[in-house]
């Protein structure tokens, strides 16, 4: 196989890789989640963690609950799948790694989650301004720099 046909391979098979994860998010399931038989992601952790925030004002970022439901958004949406984080224990190689990159801001990752971009799909019709603010604050206070 010549080079150039290796390479026209290795990125179609990229690209499939991302077809599917993306399809599994836009799901809001997890590519583990597809495979065990759910549907679903389980949401009571995330409806939990979202109770037990403040009824009025906005949550400080360094709040453990913002924390928590950021956390459980990740895992859950199946960003594990394309990124890696070590506090959420993801070695997605997908997407880009959120540790080690100092470009990872909380307004970033609000922008890039909303948004979208490339192979990442948006979410903004799947988590609310809040949770993308509770996912935002948990990858920007973990991601080692």
């Amino acid at each position: 196989m010549s080079s150039r046909a290796f390479v026209q391979t290795a990125r179609f098979g990229l690209a499939a890789v991302g077809i599917v994860a993306g399809l599994a998010v836009f799901g809001g399931v997890s590519l583990a989640q597809s495979t065990s038989g759910q549907n679903a992601p389980d949401k009571s952790a995330a409806a939990k963690a979202a109770a037990a925030l403040p009824a009025t004002g906005a949550p400080s970022a360094a709040d453990p609950a913002v924390l928590d439901k950021g956390r459980q958004i990740f895992t859950d949406y199946g960003c594990a799948q394309c990124h890696s984080l070590g506090d959420a224990g993801a070695t997605g190689h997908v997407g880009p790694s959120l540790d080690g990159n100092p470009n990872i801001t909380q307004d970033f990752v609000k922008q890039r989650v909303t948004d979208g971009q490339g192979m990442m799909p948006s979410f903004a019709s799947q988590l609310s301004p809040d949770e993308i603010t509770a996912v935002a604050s948990y990858i920007a206070k973990v991601a080692t720099k």
